[in-house]
Formats: structure tokens, C-alpha cells, sequence
């Protein structure tokens, strides 16, 4: 094959087949480096994974004794998050979330022994079931006691 294309008026010189490919070869390669490169760029942002809500810890207090009771659990910062009145015999059940509070049982029973009272400082572990069973001393098996 001769150097140069002889259809070129003389004196000018043709492309040689060989640099040609060359050539191509190096604008294909900068090509895909281009489309690699920017791929990258392109690529979505990482979605910041949404914390999961605790599941409640759940409390249910059931009254064995004949006396009327207000059952109060306050936060570790001193705040009330949750107040009922239990009727004598009966029960209640909350969702609160999991952490450390106090219980306050108060008797709003007339004539009862103000000792009766209490605050149960405990931890409420997030997604456990809590049954507290409220008894005083006199309480029978079937909570028949009350006042007399």
C-alpha cells in the first residue's frame, strides 16, 4: 500500500490508514472514560434510612382490691404522661414509651390508710408487656378485700 493517496494533488500527503485507526481508537477510549466518569455524577443520591418508632411499652394494672385508686406515671423530668382513675376490681391499660418513670399509686377511697400510697420509681423496657397486679396486704386470691 503506498504512504500517501495518490488521487491528492502533489505535493500534499494523505492520512495513513494505520494513524486513522489509531486515532479513532484514542477518541473511543476518551469517549468511554467520558460516559464512565460521568456515570458517577449521575448516580441518585443515598436516601437517609428513616428511624424506626419504638413500639410502646405496654402496662396494664389490674385492681384486686375494693378500693378506688388514681394511677399516675410521670417522665424522668418530673411530668405527668399519663393519669387514670381504677375503680375498685378493675382495669387499665396503657401504651408509654419505653424508659425510666415513676408510678404513683394514690387510694381515693374514703377511709382508707393513707399509707397505702406509693411511688415505684422502675424502667419500662420499649415493646415488652408489664401486668401489675395492685394488692394491698388484706387482699384476698379473689381481691375481696376493701374498706370496712
Amino acid at each position: 500500500m503506498p504512504p500517501f493517496d495518490s488521487s491528492l494533488p502533489a505535493g500534499v500527503s494523505g492520512p495513513r490508514p494505520q494513524r486513522c485507526r489509531f486515532v479513532a481508537l484514542l477518541v473511543s477510549l476518551a469517549g468511554l472514560a467520558l460516559v464512565f466518569a460521568g456515570a458517577g455524577c449521575t448516580a441518585p443520591a443515598p436516601v437517609a434510612p428513616v428511624a424506626a418508632t419504638p413500639a410502646p411499652a405496654h402496662l396494664t394494672v389490674i385492681n384486686q382490691t375494693g378500693y378506688d385508686w388514681r394511677i399516675a406515671v410521670s417522665g424522668p423530668g418530673g411530668g405527668t404522661v399519663y393519669l387514670t382513675r381504677l375503680a375498685a376490681h378493675g382495669t387499665v391499660t396503657a401504651d408509654l414509651a419505653g424508659g425510666d418513670c415513676v408510678i404513683e399509686q394514690t387510694v381515693l377511697t374514703e377511709g382508707a390508710a393513707p399509707d397505702l400510697n406509693r411511688k415505684i420509681p422502675t424502667r419500662l423496657e420499649a415493646g415488652k408487656a408489664y401486668r401489675w397486679r395492685l394488692v394491698t396486704l388484706l387482699s384476698g386470691p379473689d381481691g375481696d378485700a376493701g374498706p370496712r
